[in-house]
């Protein structure tokens, strides 16, 4: 072979040479970016897409709760390591994340995971900590299924930080139902809450409605504040505290209601353990067993005749007396809001 042939074939060779290595650097790259796409959807963005976390939170929401910057957003869609759906959304310290859960839950504390319920008639609750808001939602449409969020700003505003967490839910939430074909809820264009940290009652108010004023602080042993009010909605919440605890305390005593058995057992481990009969003009009928420590278990009210029934919770501090005779106090306040025949 001549020096020229020689050449020309030295030159095709590099030619091919580095067209291979272009090649597979190309696709070492492409995979590394479906990888990434793969085991995270995680990119950066200097502006976010019209919708994240799959598809259901709307641009604008994010963007009006974050403070003002010229940092990328990340966002992350995977799964937890319990294999449930999680989406993370991040610009700098600033992180919201939100994952769809199987139910039963099957928490223990369950009736600790919120102390504030959603308003507008939803079925789930929240809880403030720190600058951060925890918050829960059952989507009774979907077979076992519940949604989870926790988003910052409860420090600068705790309305705001709740806000958020609220639209986060309803966001994600619809958008699970969407897919299960059922009902989604009505998005409010505000939210009604009601105070969000512990208030006096006034003179002579029962606190919670439970007992007498002056009953109740004996028991506590002083002055006491209330957060909440039992209602009608698919959960309610009334807490007494006593002086000096906040919205983060339990106190003397704090009671959660649900109204549906679909609820019981998206988020309890143990579900009903007692039952007590209520009927309009008569004094309920509670055993031993009814007025026991509720532990993880709930204690339901069923009208005797016709349908109705509330599914209580009911936490409270001193001796197994003081706790039966708030736990009859309790009861018997949520038994006369049922409207039994």
């Amino acid at each position: 072979m001549g020096e020229s042939e020689r050449s020309a074939h030295t030159g095709i060779n590099l030619v091919r040479t580095r067209r291979l290595w272009v090649a597979v650097a190309l696709g070492v790259a492409t995979l590394l970016v479906a990888g990434w796409a793969t085991v995270g959807d995680k990119w950066p963005w200097s502006r976010l897409p019209d919708r994240v976390c799959w598809g259901s939170v709307d641009r604008s929401v994010l963007t009006e709760a974050a403070p003002p910057g010229d940092g990328s957003w990340k966002v992350t869609e995977g799964k937890d390591h319990w294999g449930d759906p999680e989406c993370t959304v991040r610009r700098g310290d600033w992180q919201l994340s939100t994952t769809v859960m199987k139910t039963p839950l099957k928490s223990h504390l369950w009736w600790d995971l919120g102390r504030i319920p959603l308003p507008h008639d939803l079925p789930g609750m929240i809880k403030t900590n720190g600058d951060r808001v925890d918050g829960w939602l059952h989507l009774p449409q979907c077979p076992s299924k519940l949604v989870n969020v926790d988003v910052p700003g409860a420090k600068a505003d705790p309305r705001a930080a709740a806000d958020l967490a609220a639209r986060t839910l309803l966001a994600v939430g619809n958008a699970r139902i969407a897919e299960c074909g059922g009902k989604p809820f009505p998005v409010p264009k505000s939210f009604d809450w009601p105070a969000l940290k512990p208030v006096r009652p006034a003179a002579g108010e029962p606190p919670c409605g439970v007992a007498d004023a002056a009953t109740v602080r004996k028991w506590a042993g002083g002055e006491v504040t209330r957060l909440g009010a039992f209602d009608d909605a698919p959960i309610s919440r009334c807490s007494v505290l006593q002086d000096g605890e906040d919205e983060l305390d339990l106190g003397l005593f704090s009671a959660v209601v649900l109204r549906d058995r679909a609820t019981v057992d998206a988020f309890s481990p143990t579900g009903v353990r007692a039952e007590v009969p209520v009927s309009a003009g008569r004094p309920l009928h509670l055993t031993a067993e009814a007025l026991r420590y509720d532990r993880d278990a709930v204690t339901a009210l069923m009208c005797a005749e016709g349908p109705g029934s509330r599914y209580v919770h009911v936490y409270a501090s001193g001796t197994d007396a003081q706790y039966a005779a708030i736990k009859r106090a309790v009861l018997t306040k949520v038994a006369t809001t049922m409207n039994c025949p």
